[in-house]
Formats: C-alpha cells, sequence, structure tokens
C-alpha cells in the first residue's frame, strides 16, 4: 500500500508538470499569434471610443485612447514572454561559460570573474538594471541589456561552486591522466553534470525576468509607452485606477498568472529532476 501511494504521488507530480508545461506551450502559441488572434491594431487610437466597456468589437473594453485593452493584451504577452526568455537564454550561457571556466581553470581568472561577480552583486539587481537603463535609453533590446548585465552573476556562482565541487572527482582525474582535453572534460564530465540544476535555476528565474521586464517598463524605463506591453499598460492605467480600475487589473492579472505559471513549472521541474 505503501509503494502505491508513493507511485500514485509520483504520477499526480509527472501529471501537474504535463499540464504546466500544456499551459506554457499555449502561452507561446498566443503569443506567437497575437497579430492573427488580436481583434483590432493595438495601436489604433480613436478617442470617441476611449474607456468604453466590454463589446462584440471590443470584447475587454477600450483604454483611454480607444485602444482596443484585449489586442494590446495578446501583443503585450509577445514583448513580455519572448524578452523574458531571451534574457533567460543570454545570462544562462554567458554566467554558466564563466562559471565554468573560473572554477575549472582557477588561479587569477578565476579570481578575476569572482571579484566581478562580488562587484556586481553587491548593488541590488533591479536598482542597477534602473540604472543602466536609465543610461541606455527606452526600447526593448536596451531593456534586455540592461537586465542581462546584473542577472549573469547567479549563474556564473552556481556554476562555478558546483565546478568546484566535481573537478577533483576520480572520473575526473582518470579523463586527464587518459590525455583528454580540457574542452573535452567540460563538455563530456562537467557540463552534463551542473545542467539539470542549472535548468532548474533559469526555469524559476523566467517569473523574475517576467516582473522586471513589467517593472522597468512601468517605470517608463523599458519599452516606450505606446508598445503593448503589460507593465506599461499599468502604468498608463494608474491614472485611471479609481475611474476604470480594468486598465490596471487586466494586465496585472495577465501578469500574475503568467509568472504564477512559471514559478510553479519551476518548482515542479526541480521535484521531477529530485534538485
Amino acid at each position: 500500500m505503501r509503494y502505491g501511494r508513493s507511485f500514485f504521488r509520483k504520477g499526480g507530480r509527472i501529471t501537474s508538470l504535463k499540464i504546466l508545461i500544456f499551459i506554457i506551450f499555449l502561452f507561446f502559441l498566443t503569443a506567437s499569434l497575437a497579430p492573427v488572434l488580436a481583434p483590432n491594431p493595438p495601436d489604433r487610437t480613436e478617442l470617441s471610443l476611449s474607456l468604453q466597456g466590454p463589446s462584440l468589437q471590443f470584447p475587454l473594453g477600450t483604454d483611454h485612447l480607444g485602444r482596443c485593452v484585449l489586442s494590446r493584451l495578446l501583443w503585450g504577452a509577445s514583448a513580455s514572454l519572448f524578452s523574458s526568455i531571451g534574457i533567460i537564454g543570454i545570462v544562462f550561457c554567458l554566467g554558466t561559460f564563466l562559471g565554468v571556466i573560473s572554477g575549472y581553470f582557477g588561479g587569477g581568472l578565476d579570481s578575476v570573474i569572482s571579484n566581478t561577480v562580488t562587484i556586481v552583486q553587491a548593488f541590488p539587481r533591479l536598482i542597477l538594471a534602473i540604472a543602466i537603463a536609465g543610461v541606455l535609453g527606452v526600447g526593448i533590446v536596451n531593456t534586455i541589456i540592461a537586465l542581462s548585465l546584473v542577472n549573469w552573476t547567479e549563474y556564473a556562482r552556481l556554476a562555478r561552486s558546483m565546478v568546484l565541487g566535481i573537478k577533483e572527482r576520480t572520473y575526473i582525474k582518470a579523463a586527464r591522466i587518459c590525455g583528454e582535453s580540457h574542452l573535452g572534460i567540460i563538455l563530456r564530465h562537467v557540463l552534463p553534470n551542473i545542467f539539470p540544476s542549472l535548468i532548474v535555476s533559469a526555469s524559476l528565474d523566467i517569473s523574475v525576468m517576467i516582473m522586471e521586464v513589467a517593472a522597468l517598463s512601468y517605470l517608463g524605463l523599458g519599452v516606450k509607452s505606446s508598445t503593448p506591453e503589460w507593465g506599461a499598460m499599468m502604468n498608463l492605467g494608474q491614472a485611471y485606477l479609481q475611474t476604470d480600475p480594468r486598465l490596471v487589473l487586466l494586465p496585472g492579472a495577465a501578469l500574475f498568472f503568467t509568472a504564477a505559471v512559471f514559478n510553479l513549472f519551476g518548482d515542479k521541474l526541480r521535484d521531477k529532476l529530485d534538485i
């Protein structure tokens, strides 16, 4: 009976993970098909239709400029999701590369990379991102650059710590004795052992990146105010919070639900990989 319950719990965990993967697939499918699914152009303004309630033409109503809220939410999903995935891809590759070579080779290279990580992490991450975005200027590319510059350190530190624990193991020493190159050892023996932990960290950080992209846009340092993006929509809608709260609540709900799903996905993936 004990084994039956254990198997059931394991099966339930796998099922919930598959459900989350399906929901995430729907997120990206919706974001990719935003030009097709959006009932109206997201940037078409018509002041005579401003702040209207839901209708057949505008299923979620219009904003203060008469733009379709549903269309802007759908296009905003594309900006939020793909920019966050781009940031995760950059910091994952950069941080892992620097962390691996730092931990594997050690010496002066390790000292330089470790000190750089320490300096960057000495500043509050979002505050530093705001400062960099303020220097670079408004735009989605500059947002990606700013957030990438402050988030790679987590992966570098994690990769370095794991490599330090791996490189002195017997099979690594045996590979060196057999004449295998450093690159071969890293690719065949080091990366496969640290990759699962890094993937779990990346899956958990997607929700963080979504929130940080929205935060910069909300502060006016992310995308341009006319660009459909959930944080920017909340910024524009806050002036009408008392008279028409849906302009803030709808993008806020989309942001919360998306971040929650990715966070749950990261937790379930960590359980599945037993990390």
